[in-house]
């Protein structure tokens, strides 16, 4: 596995897992807006992140994490934006 590859791959499993954590805490209130905004432009670049991923993964084992990390990353972007939207950010 070539440097760049397995670097990529450390970073998209390290914000897996603190994605994952996050399901273990509990339900937070809404975010303030300035909160809200960093969330949103972290899920894209997470989006962006895991888009890279998928597009350089060569390892058969490696492929549905790669769809699954892509998908769930550009759900939660999906998902925030829409939060957004709706305290008044034009996205």
């Amino acid at each position: 596995m070539d440097a760049r590859l397995e670097e990529n791959l450390k970073a998209v499993l390290a914000k897996a897992a603190t994605l994952a954590a996050g399901f273990f805490e509990p339900p937070r209130t809404a975010l303030p807006v300035t909160d809200l905004y960093t969330a949103v432009e972290e899920a894209k670049a997470d989006w962006v992140a895991a888009r890279q991923y998928f597009e350089t993964v060569t390892d058969p084992d490696l492929i549905d994490f790669a769809i699954f990390n892509l998908e769930a990353a550009e759900r939660r972007y999906t998902y925030l934006l829409k939060q957004a939207r709706a305290c008044g950010g034009t996205g």
